[in-house]
């Protein structure tokens, strides 16, 4: 069996990401590499919680299965691999105009009443303008992140970082759905890996509201039902998560590891460190346990 995905080393990453997205593992991915199984043992890669895709894209598999809650972001994706030229070009005429005023008249916008190509370069703007990369949404499911204004305007991707971007998902089948349905079709021989919002360490630690349910323990424990399921189908299963006691509780079945690196968060003005496990239902070699 093979996947025909990249080298697992820090020097064969493939593209980077174009968005940024809160609990993105941009900065973590050259140390969750050591942790996936050989490229040699599955044949497709599951990821159930894409967001920014660090991981999908440092790996840049042939056959892969993608999917999100989130629509607007699902959409761009779809968008990029269908022509990534046209969303750059949109989203070069949207920075150019950027400000506050202009910022708040964009995400004011109906996204269901643009074109495709429009609504893509909407979500690439509002992500690189809004404050810190986050998205959030309201109870009627609308974006509602403030201005993060630049003195060097918004950061959009290149037309290179693009093209790089729609090469490696143009084989990709994209979801929009809940985390369960993006791995209902995943079977022995298949990767999945889950990146589900953290536990917040109190009720007013970092949000969790990038959909409009939400994502509470209710959810955790789901995930983690999800994943027994996946690896008793003889799925290799990878999941990160919190360092936090209620989380190793639920994977206490399972190979537990800490990662070898230490996060700083914000949240409310303070700083504290963010632990990061990485749980798998496979034998990691030359990888301490928990």
């Amino acid at each position: 069996m093979t996947n025909m995905g990249k080298l697992q080393d820090s020097e064969c990453l493939g593209p980077r990401p174009f968005l940024r997205w809160a609990g993105g593992k941009q900065k973590l991915v050259k140390y969750l590499l050591p942790f996936l199984p050989p490229p040699d043992r599955y044949r497709r890669y599951f990821e159930s919680f894409l967001g920014a895709g660090a991981l999908f894209f440092a790996t840049s598999p042939i056959a892969a299965v993608l999917g999100d809650i989130n629509r607007e972001l699902m959409t761009c994706y779809e968008q990029v691999a269908k022509d990534s030229d046209r969303v750059h070009e949109i989203v070069q005429q949207l920075a150019l105009r950027d400000s506050r005023r202009f910022f708040y008249f964009t995400r004011s916008m109906v996204p269901d009443r643009l074109i495709p190509a429009e609504r893509a370069a909407r979500f690439i703007y509002l992500n690189k303008a809004a404050f810190n990369g986050i998205y959030r949404v309201n109870r009627l499911g609308q974006f509602n992140v403030p201005y993060g204004p630049s003195s060097t305007g918004p950061a959009i991707p290149s037309r290179d970082l693009l093209r790089a971007a729609a090469k490696t998902l143009e084989t990709a089948q994209l979801v929009v759905g809940d985390f369960e349905e993006t791995v209902k079709s995943a079977k022995e021989g298949d990767f999945v890996y889950m990146d589900p919002p953290y536990p917040p360490r109190s009720r007013t630690a970092f949000f969790n509201h990038y959909c409009q349910q939400g994502f509470g323990w209710e959810h955790q424990l789901r995930v983690a039902e999800v994943f027994k399921q996946l690896a008793d189908r003889g799925c290799l299963v990878m999941l990160s998560n919190a360092g936090q006691q209620k989380v190793y509780a639920l994977y206490r079945k399972f190979q537990i590891h800490r990662l070898n690196v230490v996060r700083w968060v914000g949240s409310n003005g303070d700083r504290f460190r963010a632990r990061e496990i990485v749980v798998t239902n496979y034998d990691v070699l030359g990888v301490q346990k928990a």
